[in-house]
């Protein structure tokens, strides 16, 4: 399994040890917002929006590790996993142009994810927590182009103001999530642990507690782990991971890492939906619910 595209640079100092951890996502829109021909123009845009960024005063800033142009600052994080393909979300979207911040569209938006118009937009929605408030930063070539639209001339860079209200999963994930649930609280009842059931489908006990840092989905974690499959307890992984963006991991652990304090000895219980899903990986087979033993050592 490889790593997420968008974050492949970042997650690349230590492969090795995430071939479990993280999630079997497809390739996502990199072939499709490559700045191409306007490089000039692109760099230009770009060089815009990292100006703008530096005196703004978001809670974070999502990097950009494929050159697309495209950032995200977040205002507040959810404390949901991000939409994906398939799944329907509703959010309002407030498009700005950057050069005066002019209005020029306030829309709601009820569907799919993957109908979202305008890949940029469709791209940074994907790296937001369901409830997050945010906005996402989009040159020209992943927005309206060099030809004008109404109210937005040729080359224009875009800042969308996004409130992501909801996100639902598709029927087939509503489905597998009812039937993990029922496994997932057996499984709890007959083993007699005590866990706290989390909004987003996940379980999870504090063992010990730690004094540090929150983790945000974007932040920098370090610890220890230990994943096996539930009911059968059977280990699949065990290791140390040192450094590496929370928003690189599976959505359970997306989901649950906020939830914990630097210092925290934790265990979630994971349904498939937000581990692997139908697909599986290497030795997790499909449809697999997932426990994790997680010793937070650091958070940056």
């Amino acid at each position: 399994m490889t790593l997420e595209k968008r974050f492949i640079n970042d997650s690349m100092r230590s492969v090795r040890n995430l071939i479990v951890l993280l999630p079997a996502l497809p390739f996502l829109l990199i072939s499709c917002l490559d700045p191409g021909s306007s490089e000039s123009q692109f760099q230009k845009e770009q060089k815009a929006i990292d100006n703008y960024l530096k005196t703004a005063t978001f809670a974070h800033v999502s990097s950009d590790y494929n050159d697309t142009g495209v950032r995200v600052g977040v205002t507040q994080f959810g404390t949901g996993a991000p939409a994906h393909a398939g799944q329907t979300i509703n959010a309002t979207f407030t498009g700005h142009l950057l050069s005066d911040w002019t209005v020029f569209e306030t829309t709601t938006y009820t569907g799919r994810v993957d109908d979202i118009s305008g890949l940029g937009l469709a791209y940074g929605v994907k790296l937001l927590p369901e409830g997050s408030t945010g906005t996402i930063f989009i040159t020209s070539n992943n927005a309206f182009g060099p030809i004008a639209a109404s109210n937005v001339p040729a080359n224009s860079t875009i800042a969308y103001e996004v409130v992501l209200n909801k996100v639902t999963k598709s029927t087939l994930e509503l489905a597998q999530f009812k039937t993990d649930t029922t496994i997932i609280h057996k499984y709890l009842k007959d083993s007699s642990i005590t866990a706290t059931y989390h909004p987003s489908g996940i379980w999870y006990h504090v063992s010990s507690a730690g004094t540090g840092k929150s983790p945000d989905p974007y932040d920098l974690v370090t610890f220890h782990y230990k994943g096996s499959l539930l009911p059968s307890e059977v280990m699949f992984q065990e290791g140390d991971i040192a450094t590496q963006s929370v928003y690189n991991f599976i959505d359970g652990l997306k989901v649950g890492f906020p939830l914990l304090k630097a210092g925290d000895i934790a265990t979630f219980y994971i349904p498939s939906g937000m581990g692997y899903g139908p697909a599986g990986s290497n030795n997790i087979p499909s449809n697999a619910n997932l426990i994790f033993e997680i010793t937070l050592k650091g958070v940056e």
